[in-house]
């Protein structure tokens, strides 16, 4: 019996038009893989802030007069710093899955966890969250409080308008996700294996034999 042919890949653009929408995190994340890559959510149990002309150590940051705080607040102007206390209760139906603190604001984040820097947090930069547990066991504490240092400022400065523009003193910074949700670690590691493929097979670099072989239409 004669083996079946390969099907010819006859509409290479198209094919990767497709996967870039099923990677974007722009376009259909209602449904596509980027917006599969996190779970069940819930809110952060408390949110207070403390605002400042200085760049206060850690020990006496957290010393400050903190106000309630909620997500869509703005807070600024350009140069301040802006200290979040952040007080999180994981869920128990959550054991067994990696837990994020998802947190979107403007301007440069530092996340403190028991007294120490542990990650930057910047929407300018993608990152938009920050691991609490890969792995949340039966006896991990639940509860827990962060604290999220933001300057208020760019990662490239406070330009108006542009980065090379002189910076605009009133500039004022929003928060607008304060979340903890579970992360998917195998949707991760899938999205991170098609962002590659992409990359390798769009214009300049492919497609190529070496992707494609002698497919008809296809190189």
């Amino acid at each position: 019996m004669a083996m079946a042919a390969a099907p010819a890949l006859k509409h290479w653009r198209t094919t990767l038009e497709r996967v870039e929408k099923f990677v974007s995190p722009l376009y259909f994340t209602d449904c596509n893989l980027r917006g599969r890559l996190f779970g069940d959510s819930c809110p952060v149990a408390a949110l207070s802030s403390f605002l400042t002309p200085e760049r206060l150590p850690y020990q006496e940051a957290v010393q400050q007069d903190f106000r309630p705080a909620q997500v869509g607040d703005s807070f600024g102007p350009t140069w301040w710093t802006c200290w979040f206390r952040v007080e999180l209760t994981i869920p128990e139906a959550w054991v067994g899955q990696e837990v994020h603190l998802r947190w979107e604001s403007d301007g440069e984040g530092l996340v403190w966890r028991d007294g120490e820097p542990v990650q930057g947090l910047t929407k300018e930069g993608e990152k938009t969250s920050y691991v609490l547990t890969d792995r949340l066991g039966e006896g991990d504490p639940r509860s827990m409080t962060l604290y999220v240092e933001v300057a208020c400022n760019g990662l490239l400065g406070a330009g108006k308008g542009t980065m090379i523009a002189a910076p605009d003193p009133e500039k004022m910074f929003q928060v607008s996700r304060a979340e903890l949700a579970v992360f998917h670690q195998d949707v991760h590691k899938l999205l991170v294996d098609l962002e590659l493929l992409l990359g390798m097979a769009k214009p300049g670099f492919g497609p190529s034999k070496r992707l494609c072989g002698n497919v008809p239409g296809a190189g």
